[in-house]
Formats: C-alpha cells, sequence, structure tokens
C-alpha cells in the first residue's frame, strides 16, 4: 500500500512544508517559529487556495507583528501588552477584511511579545522574512509535490451514486405505484442524503477546475473535467426528480394490475441503466422511451381536468419518470 494512501497527500506536504521552511530559516539564523506555522496553515486543497490565503496571511501577521512591536515598546511585556495587541490585531483585521489570515496574526502578535528583543524593528522585518518564507515554501510544495488531483476521487465517487440513485428511483416507484408497506420507512432520508454526495463531489470538481491554470498536466485534462461537472448537474437534476417521487402523497393508482406491473418494470429498467446493470443500448432505449411518451400523451388525452382539479398520480408518476429518463439520455450522450 502507498504511504500516500495510508498518511495522506496533505499531511506528507505539511511535513515537507515544515521541514524545508526550518531549513531555510536556520540557515538565515531566522526562528523558525512563525515561518512553521505559516507554512503549515498555508497547505491548501488547491494551489489556487494557498495564493489567495496566503496574500491575505502576510499583511495580516505584518498586522500582528506590528502591534506586538509597538505596544511591547510602550508598556514592556506586561498584560497591557498581550490585550491590547491581541485586540486590536483582530479588529484591525476584521476591518480589513483579512478573515483568513486574523488566527494567524493573532498568534503571532502574542507569540511575538515573549521573542522579542530590543531591537523592536529589526525584529519586525525578521518576521516579516519568516512568513514569506513560509508562505513560498507551502505553496510551492503545494504546486509540485503530489499537485492536487481529483479526478480518480470524482470518478469514484460518482459511480455508487449512479447506484443509489437507481435504487431510490425503484423504491419510490414501487411505493408510489403499488402504496404497499414501505421498502423502507427511511427511504427520504436517504434519497436527501444523495444531495449532500453531490454537494461534496461538486466541491472537489471546485477545487481541481481553480488549480487548471497551475498545472499543465491537468489543462490536458480540462475536457475530462468538464465532462465530469456536466455528469454531476445531470446526477443532480435526478435526484431532484426521485425526490418528488419520494414526496408524493400515497394515493391509489387506478390502473389494474397488469397495468402497474409493466410501469414497474419500465422504472426499472431505466433504473439498471442508469446505474449500470444494463447497457446503454441506444435502439432499445428509444423503443422504451417512446412507449413511455405514448402513455403519457393517452394519459393526457383521457383525463381531460379543470382548471381547479390536482393532476392525477398516475400523470404525476409518469411525467416525473419521462423527465428522469431524459436526463439520463442525456448523461449517456456525454460518452458519445
Amino acid at each position: 500500500m502507498k504511504v500516500q494512501t495510508i498518511i495522506g497527500n496533505r499531511v506528507i506536504k505539511t511535513g515537507i512544508a515544515v521541514f524545508f521552511t526550518a531549513l531555510i530559516c536556520k540557515w538565515f539564523n531566522f526562528p523558525p517559529t512563525f515561518a512553521v506555522i505559516t507554512a503549515i496553515v498555508t497547505i491548501e486543497p488547491t494551489v489556487t487556495d494557498s495564493i489567495k490565503k496566503g496574500l491575505v496571511r502576510f499583511p495580516a501577521s505584518a498586522i500582528g507583528a506590528a502591534y506586538a512591536v509597538i505596544f511591547l515598546a510602550i508598556f514592556g511585556n506586561s498584560p497591557f501588552t498581550y490585550m491590547l495587541a491581541a485586540i486590536l490585531t483582530i479588529f484591525t483585521c476584521f476591518r480589513l477584511n483579512l478573515h483568513a489570515g486574523l488566527l494567524v496574526a493573532t498568534l503571532t502578535a502574542i507569540a511575538m511579545i515573549e521573542l522579542v528583543d530590543d531591537s523592536y524593528f529589526l525584529s519586525f522585518l525578521i518576521r516579516l522574512a519568516t512568513t514569506t518564507i513560509g508562505l513560498s515554501v507551502s505553496t510551492l510544495v503545494n504546486m509540485f509535490v503530489f499537485p492536487p488531483n481529483y479526478h480518480r476521487s470524482i470518478d469514484k465517487q460518482i459511480v455508487p451514486i449512479r447506484k443509489q440513485l437507481s435504487n431510490h428511483m425503484k423504491r419510490c416507484y414501487y411505493e408510489l405505484i403499488f402504496t404497499k408497506t414501505p421498502l423502507d420507512f427511511g427511504v427520504n432520508e436517504k434519497v436527501g442524503s444523495v444531495y449532500k454526495e453531490l454537494e461534496r463531489v461538486e466541491l472537489l470538481s471546485l477545487y481541481q477546475k481553480k488549480d487548471l491554470k497551475f498545472h499543465h498536466i491537468l489543462e490536458k485534462r480540462e475536457d475530462e473535467l468538464t465532462q465530469l461537472r456536466q455528469q454531476i448537474h445531470y446526477l443532480r437534476m435526478i435526484q431532484y426528480h426521485v425526490t418528488n417521487i419520494a414526496e408524493q402523497p400515497t394515493m391509489k393508482f387506478e390502473w389494474d394490475a397488469l397495468k402497474q406491473k409493466h410501469a414497474f418494470e419500465t422504472v426499472c429498467y431505466f433504473a439498471n441503466v442508469l446505474a449500470g446493470k444494463i447497457d446503454f443500448e441506444k435502439e432499445e432505449w428509444i423503443a422504451k422511451r417512446g412507449q413511455l411518451n405514448q402513455l403519457f400523451q393517452e394519459m393526457l388525452k383521457s383525463n381531460q381536468m379543470s382548471s381547479t382539479e390536482k393532476l392525477p398520480i398516475e400523470l404525476v408518476a409518469i411525467y416525473e419518470l419521462i423527465s428522469i429518463v431524459e436526463i439520463i439520455e442525456d448523461y449517456f450522450s456525454l460518452d458519445e
């Protein structure tokens, strides 16, 4: 098993960044503490975030260091120095919208009080130098050591999401069509949980998109990322329609037993294609879709409703199924 699989790429990158940051500081005879803290917090999920937050943390740390030096010169190493340095660092960072650097700046201000000698201005400059070293090293490590690559993670997570949506689709339609005791009393919650999984996968795709400009290797896979993001979009739409089915009230279908069975078998076919249990064969798919559309048209003709009546549950069920089928078809069309 690979080391990065056991420990994690981010932990390894943090260790490398800390080592080289401390090494450089020792070489310049600078205190490595602040630089190491900065390097640790600057390892972000993406290179873009490392750079953006680094640009915020540098001035924030400078503010914290400045307050520490100023109040140390006025009050010496006293409780007032700690209090004022902390309060004004937080206030200033907040007012300047340096939220990402607020914690590091405050820790810098407090920790510097113990370490500053009589050369206040020199201590301030050394603090800026160590901050620069920590930011630079961690950003370079994040860029070149195990550069963030979420393609495989996204691809792996999409497959089980498809299977979950397929199972929920069959369960929801079974309960809706046959109106029997629910197969799973928590199915509504489970359908909703797929939404959270899709949110996590979409977040990974956003991370990957951010880093395209920093990695030429990733740029070559830009089309693949675009396709993955489109797949996520389609799965979110399927989840939306499955949720609509799950939230339908239990009402008796007017269809006879044979028609109910045929409808559920149709649902199972499309759900199994979504899960990958059945191959997407275009001719068979078009035939099944045509039968479904024909059934919908027949139901529209036979149901002449007034403007105040609600849609029959059978019509709602077929409409939602047609919507899901069209999305699944678009999903598989991406591979063509």
